[in-house]
């Protein structure tokens, strides 16, 4: 395997790196770019970051039940068979 990831080949991997489904070895060679280039550095905090506050958000939030039975109730009548 290529020791060197593009920062193109960061962008597309980072979600699995987040989530922790990628091999080791893809994981080192990300770390080593990751380690060296701040936009790679920087995307990769602001995504962590928008996953904590999207996480956050939808903990505070709930939506309404009201809405809920609306929107159920308008598929059914839509796609009933």
């Amino acid at each position: 395997m290529d020791r060197y990831f593009s920062c193109k080949d960061i962008y597309r991997m980072l979600s699995g790196y987040i989530d922790d489904e990628i091999d080791t070895m893809v994981r080192e060679i990300m770390e080593e770019h990751i380690k060296e280039c701040e936009r790679c550095l920087s995307l990769l905090h602001t995504l962590e970051k928008t996953i904590v506050f999207s996480r956050e958000t939808h903990r505070r939030k709930k939506v309404p039940e009201r809405f809920v039975k609306k929107v159920y109730y308008e598929i059914r009548i839509r796609y009933k068979r």
